[in-house]
């Protein structure tokens, strides 16, 4: 049985099949939301909740400060919606997010003051997302993303 599930978590970071080119990430269900592992500038790892109407991925000044995310010239602000409100937030750039094996560069992020979401280091929004050809399946608990 452990061989087993040794070979299905290896099948779900694999490509889906031969010929395709997605990347498979492996969700985790937390309170009915889906979250990702995902490594920002590779120095800050953490559990982002996976958002696809959030423009931007959002981390708190703390993460930002311990993945070394750039601010942009201006320092521009922005206001974000939450369920919770207006919130605003400044703008930044991380140099790469990498989410499975999937990467990619200079990705914008907006720098909240607290934590996005709590129990959670941040928010995978479309400023990553959009780069890929993306796929949710919450039932088997997979991100699907290709170039």
């Amino acid at each position: 049985m452990r061989w087993f599930r040794a070979v299905m978590l290896l099948a779900l970071l694999l490509p889906a099949a031969a010929g395709e080119a997605g990347v498979r990430v492996p969700l985790e269900n937390h309170g009915g939301a889906l979250v990702a592992q995902v490594t920002v500038n590779r120095r800050f790892t953490g559990r982002f909740l996976v958002d696809t109407g959030a423009t931007y991925c959002v981390v708190s000044k703390e993460v930002a400060r311990k993945a070394k995310i750039r601010g942009r010239v201006g320092g521009k602000r922005v206001r974000l919606v939450t369920a919770n409100g207006e919130i605003e937030a400044s703008l930044g750039e991380a140099r790469r997010v990498d989410v499975g094996r999937a990467r990619a560069r200079d990705v914008a992020v907006a720098v909240v003051d607290a934590d996005p979401v709590p129990g959670l280091d941040g928010i995978l929004g479309l400023s990553f997302l959009e780069r890929f050809r993306y796929t949710l399946d919450p039932e088997a608990g997979l991100l699907v993303l290709e170039k």
